[in-house]
């Protein structure tokens, strides 16, 4: 994931006090890394400069909107005599920017629940969570996960620290979601009727890196629902363990999202 600026980060300011949940700086962070790396995005390298500019001037500044002339100079690479009056390139691309941003969140993105939009008349982005339908389970074991312990395919004592301190991560983060149930697994793979869903997950040594690949099963039948692999970037320990914790539990709530329309339709 793309480093921010810490210091941007600390000093952000609500967007809005009337929006609740307020997205933090890292679930704005891990957003736009998600959108920038879409194939909507992936190959524009001045709308990825527009996309972070804008947004860690937001983070930074709050409500102080982002002027045309600051964005032409910093973004577009114009000079001191840039005149926006004469030269449209930021209007142009603040356009394709709206656009693109539609696309994706129309296609790759219609499932994300944080939402980057750039108003019309602004290129100030605004940072919100779409309202989540909260349904009542109709039992307990159709919102019940167990986390279980990640195996250490690695040498090192230190990687088996960070396997139990990421299981605690997702522990923590999946117990804040309405309506889930979130089960011990010390003793290994829940059984058929117990949980829902059992999150497994192993870390390996790839050519001097490390691998994590976590794998949710629907324990009714045993399949794999999805699998995802994840390279820990270098970095202060917990926040990479919080970063990787949220990713996986962010693809796991449009599972779960999934599972709770379908219950709810049959």
């Amino acid at each position: 994931m793309t480093e921010y600026n810490a210091s941007v980060i600390r000093n952000r300011s609500p967007l809005s006090q009337s929006e609740a949940p307020v997205p933090s700086d890292n679930d704005v962070a891990m957003q736009i890394d998600k959108i920038l790396a879409s194939r909507w995005f992936s190959r524009s390298e001045r709308l990825c400069r527009f996309v972070r500019f804008a947004a860690n001037h937001a983070l930074s500044r709050g409500a102080d909107r982002l002027k045309e002339f600051l964005v032409g100079v910093e973004v577009f690479d114009r000079g001191p005599a840039y005149d926006p009056r004469i030269d449209p390139i930021v209007r142009v691309e603040a356009r394709r920017l709206r656009a693109k941003l539609k696309a994706y969140y129309a296609s790759a993105g219609r499932d994300d629940q944080l939402r980057i939009e750039f108003p019309k008349g602004t290129y100030s982005p605004v940072f919100r969570f779409r309202p989540s339908r909260r349904i009542q389970p109709d039992s307990v074991t159709d919102a019940v996960i167990a986390v279980l312990p990640l195996e250490n395919f690695t040498n090192s004592a230190l990687n088996e620290s960070f396997c139990e301190g990421l299981s605690e991560e997702l522990i923590h983060h999946l117990a804040q979601i309405p309506g889930l149930q979130v089960a011990a697994a010390h003793g290994g793979p829940r059984r058929r009727g117990v949980t829902k869903w059992n999150l497994r997950g192993s870390i390996r040594d790839a050519q001097g890196s490390l691998r994590i690949i976590v794998q949710l099963i629907e324990t009714g039948s045993g399949a794999y629902v999805w699998s995802e692999t994840y390279k820990p970037a270098v970095g202060d320990i917990l926040s990479v363990q919080e970063s990787i914790a949220r990713a996986i539990v962010a693809r796991f709530q449009s599972t779960l999202e999934l599972s709770r329309i379908v219950t709810k339709a049959s």
